[in-house]
């Protein structure tokens, strides 16, 4: 094990760079539209002061409450501005473990949370504070702190001071998995290395490919509250970028090119689905097109690109790369900048420890290609927390790869009974026996399909009989009524509240096999 030092943690990697860029930008948050996009700015040096002011308060605050160096302090904010990664990660240079909450969390979600996570605080926004007040929380509540009053404190001013010392495995952030079982996400603690491992290896890897002159400027992906957003936040700075907030992950194409023109945009990070509507844009606006082709870099990741849209986009020389990675290892693999057909393949992210082990041979007739899984060994500087390992001593993704060349693979899908939806996973298995337990005198059985789209859709069998389109639809909307308790404690993009999303068959019509 590792001996205890400040430079075990995260924080310290951005120190010296932070110290070396005093007048250049680091962040530039969004304003507004009206009239037209607007972005503040704010420099390294700016930035250095809020953090070290953050720090302080959030160290005098939680330590006169009592509570000890590395606890676990919940933090539920919108993740929509400025003072959401000045909070959380002045929590951290404090000393304290930020257990991060999505906006999407109910506040019954957050309290079964806190209580497995063993919190001992919970810090929140104040557009939470109603439901906050109403949810009788356990543990003592801390509103966030503005970046107006750290500013007016008299200490303000000071650069980031000493950091806690820790040691490489202890826990840095709690985040959560963006899918649930039966209503609960997955805890994830990620620790100090996992975190600098990606900060100092596998950002640049996959987003600052290529050689170019002047500072990269790259937008926000969702959330600042998410540990994806926060940790290329990180990656940016320790590189010297510059990160522009968006105003969502759908952020408009009139907003991208706003982010050009008026922040000097030059590489786009997009999940597939909110690219392709840029790329649609591309078709038929020259001046998109010509925007696009102009990035240093545009990676997509999430969900496959439409196939249609990748072959235009790349007859048209956009400088397309993809990424592969999940909520517990962080990037895996990653194509390449390059015009070959071989560039599009997914190679190893410089300093990602993943592996692909057979899981499924080839045929004897070689019409269907050897699959292998994607799995992460215990002992690696990115494996995620030991309760996640299986008795062989990996972490198993559930992802399946073919190789097409030595060394690069493309994705073939899942080996398990999660599916990927545009906005997070959804587990088919515990919603199939939840629609089977909820509605058993109603149908025969229950498929859950849905990869790559926007949220699932049921697939249900009844008796053998011929039912009517209303029929069809009052069973529909019979199972979306049983269903709405559960669906109370699932993500949104994870419940079936729709009948139009429920597909009513005639027995023996049920596919029987995985629907990809």
């Amino acid at each position: 094990m590792s001996q205890s030092s400040e430079d075990h943690h995260f924080l310290s990697l951005l120190k010296p760079v932070l110290l070396d860029k005093r007048e250049a930008l680091i962040f530039r948050p969004y304003i507004g539209s009206c009239p037209g996009f607007q972005w503040g700015t704010v420099t390294f040096g700016e930035f250095d002061h809020h953090l070290a002011a953050s720090a302080k308060h959030w160290g005098e605050a939680l330590e006169n409450s009592g509570f000890k160096s590395r606890d676990i302090i919940g933090v539920w904010l919108t993740g929509s501005k400025y003072e959401d990664l000045i909070n959380i990660l002045g929590i951290c240079a404090a000393g304290y473990v930020p257990q991060l909450f999505s906006v999407a969390f109910t506040p019954h979600i957050i309290r079964d949370l806190v209580s497995r996570s063993g919190a001992k605080g919970l810090v929140y926004d104040s557009a939470f504070t109603s439901q906050v007040n109403s949810s009788s929380s356990s543990v003592p509540l801390f509103p966030s702190v503005p970046v107006g009053v750290l500013e007016n404190n008299s200490h303000f001013g000071r650069t980031l001071g000493t950091l806690p010392s820790v040691v490489e495995k202890d826990t840095a952030f709690v985040v959560h998995s963006s899918g649930t079982t039966s209503g609960t996400p997955k805890i994830i603690p990620a620790n100090h290395l996992w975190v600098k491992t990606f900060i100092q290896s596998k950002w640049a890897s996959s987003l600052e490919q290529g050689t170019f002159e002047g500072q990269t400027v790259v937008n926000s992906i969702g959330s600042l509250a998410h540990v994806g957003s926060l940790c290329a936040f990180l990656g940016a700075a320790y590189c010297g970028s510059c990160t522009v907030q968006s105003s969502a992950l759908d952020a408009s194409t009139s907003e991208l090119l706003g982010m050009i023109s008026t922040c000097g945009l030059n590489r786009v990070a997009l999940y597939a689905t909110f690219l392709s509507t840029h790329i649609r844009a591309a078709r038929t606006n020259p001046e998109v097109l010509h925007a696009l082709k102009c990035m240093r870099q545009i990676l997509h990741t999430g969900v496959a690109l439409n196939r249609e849209d990748e072959e235009w986009a790349l007859h048209h020389a956009l400088p397309l790369t993809t990424m592969y990675g999940t909520s517990e290892t962080s990037p895996l693999l990653t194509s390449l900048l390059g015009n070959d057909p071989s560039d599009r393949l997914l190679r190893p992210v410089h300093g990602a420890s993943g592996q692909l082990i057979p899981a499924i041979p080839s045929s004897e007739d070689g019409s269907r290609p050897a699959m292998f899984e994607m799995v992460v060994p215990s002992d690696a500087p990115d494996s995620p927390h030991s309760s996640f390992f299986s008795a062989d001593g990996f972490y198993h993704t559930g992802d399946l790869f073919e190789e097409v060349e030595k060394g690069s693979f493309v994705f073939r899908g899942r080996s398990n009974d999660w599916i990927k939806t545009v906005r997070g996973f959804c587990d088919t298995k515990s919603m199939e026996d939840i629609v089977r337990k909820a509605c058993g005198d109603l149908i025969k059985d229950v498929v859950v399909v849905g990869l790559n789209r926007p949220r699932p859709v049921l697939m249900v069998e009844i008796s053998d009989k011929t039912l009517s389109g209303m029929e069809r639809h009052e069973i529909a909307e019979e199972i979306i009524a049983r269903l709405a308790p559960h669906n109370e404690r699932l993500f949104t993009h994870e419940r079936i509240d729709d009948p139009k999303r429920i597909l009513v068959l005639e027995e023996g019509n049920l596919p029987r096999t995985k629907v990809w």
